[in-house]
């Protein structure tokens, strides 16, 4: 009879281990869809951003976070960056110099 407890008690176990969702770490570097602090909300920016103004943002909003930013790539608009922390790569994000939405592109 108490092997019978024991085969119940194990099954119930992996039953409920099974319907609990498991996730990985889910703290994102970049939230999806972030913005600036030079612009309040999303298309929000009176005008575009100059590229040295964008990149002295990007940097304030990730230096501020414990990250750096490097590999600095402008292409048009856009301006493409890798972001590292204790030169490791966590991150490759996308900031958008009209409207100031920054997203990561992973």
């Amino acid at each position: 009879m108490l092997k019978y407890i024991y085969i119940v008690l194990i099954i119930a176990v992996l039953t409920v281990l099974s319907i609990l969702p498991l996730h990985a770490d889910d703290s994102r570097v970049t939230p999806y869809g972030d913005y600036c602090a030079e612009c309040a909300m999303y298309g929000a920016c009176r005008d575009v951003l100059q590229q040295d103004a964008a990149v002295r943002v990007m940097d304030r909003y990730y230096r501020d976070r414990g990250y750096q930013v490097g590999n600095i790539l402008h292409r048009g608009r856009f301006i493409e960056a890798v972001i590292y922390k204790d030169d490791r790569q966590v991150d490759r994000v996308l900031f958008d110099r009209k409207t100031g939405r920054l997203r990561s592109i992973y």
